[in-house]
């Protein structure tokens, strides 16, 4: 398989692990040292337990429906990169949902196993959350 239909993999399992709210799953998708850098907040540098706390945020606060879609996927070595934009429904103040975008880009490292986990994942939205 190659480096991009991996990731591609992993992208749909994220997708489908975000949406049924399975925080397991997404852990286990990161390296135990992985960071998050997301908008308007301090990194999360405490391995992947904080990166799911920062998950467990977005599901606690409505975030539903995510979906990924690739621009950019290249590696060099054991480091990989993935250039994308996200796109998922959140609650507005009205009691209706809005879908919103955004753009990401994942560093991943590939391990002993060969398999390719998150290192590091910065996004942030093309526009404010409503």
């Amino acid at each position: 398989m190659t480096l991009e239909q991996q990731i591609k993999e992993i992208d749909a399992e994220f997708c489908e692990a975000f949406n049924r709210g399975d925080l397991d799953a997404l852990k286990t998708m990161h390296e135990d040292n992985a960071m998050m850098m997301a908008p308007d907040r301090p990194a999360s540098v405490g391995g992947s337990e904080a990166v799911v706390q920062d998950y467990r945020e977005m599901w606690d606060a409505g975030w539903r429906n995510i979906s990924l879609s690739s621009v950019e996927i290249g590696s060099d070595g054991n480091l990989a990169y993935h250039v994308g934009k996200v796109e998922f429904d959140v609650p507005t103040k009205e009691g209706t949902t809005k879908r919103v975008a955004g753009k990401y880009v994942d560093i991943y490292r590939r391990g002993e196993d060969e398999s390719w986990k998150v290192h590091l994942t910065c996004y942030n939205l093309d526009e404010p959350l409503p």
